[in-house]
């Protein structure tokens, strides 16, 4: 049996001001290493047997006390770094609107369906993730921790559940939020997906929704 627990990196600034971070590789803000340390107090009293991780500094300083708790090792694959857009990294939301109008809204409304900067589209991201994913699957058990992105969360979720690239827009990952697939025997289940209930309920303060 494999169950998969996905969690997105803490908050950064960027996050904050609504910038596009993408492949840029941006610290935690001092609010994301609280939510980090947070999360790894979710953690405590389940069984991790290893732990992998996006390469981006946001990511490993998230992973960082959960394996510290647990004793492992970060794996760092090169794979799971967020989605690369390009020129709209360091770009507030607005000011996309304001430099690419209907391009940038029609990407915001269906974004398997409309191209963007940098990897151009969901398609080379998916196949881009799949490697890292696969090789996963065929190789580890046990109670697996991935530490990644929000959008590349979303993805590695739809590929292993074979759900198309229009659920894009139907899912969303906080920071430090816990998503778990278990696989046993071929079945794939989804059993939880964006839980950052450990936010709200040790500091009320720090949780956005």
């Amino acid at each position: 049996m494999l169950r998969l627990y996905f969690m997105r990196h803490g908050e950064t600034i960027w996050n904050t001001e609504r910038r596009y971070q993408g492949m840029t590789d941006i610290e935690l803000s001092e609010k994301g290493i609280e939510q980090a340390a947070i999360a790894a107090g979710r953690f405590k009293n389940i069984k991790i047997d290893k732990i992998y991780c996006s390469p981006l500094k946001r990511a490993v300083a998230t992973a960082k006390p959960i394996a510290d708790e647990k004793g492992l090792d970060i794996n760092i694959v090169e794979n799971f770094r967020e989605i690369h857009f390009g020129e709209w990294e360091g770009m507030t939301v607005p000011e996309l609107r304001v430099k690419y109008g209907e391009a940038y809204n029609s990407f915001i409304r269906e974004p398997h369906k409309h191209g963007f900067p940098g990897e151009g589209n969901i398609d080379n991201v998916i196949e881009r993730i799949k490697p890292g994913i696969e090789k996963i699957l065929n190789n580890d058990d046990g109670n697996v921790l991935i530490v990644s992105h929000g959008g590349i969360i979303r993805l590695m979720i739809m590929y292993i559940m074979g759900l198309d690239n229009s659920w894009f827009t139907k899912t969303w990952i906080d920071n430090t939020a816990i998503s778990i697939i278990e696989i046993k025997k071929n079945r794939r289940l989804l059993l939880t997906l964006n839980d950052s209930a450990h936010l709200s309920e040790h500091s009320p303060g720090i949780y956005h929704g």
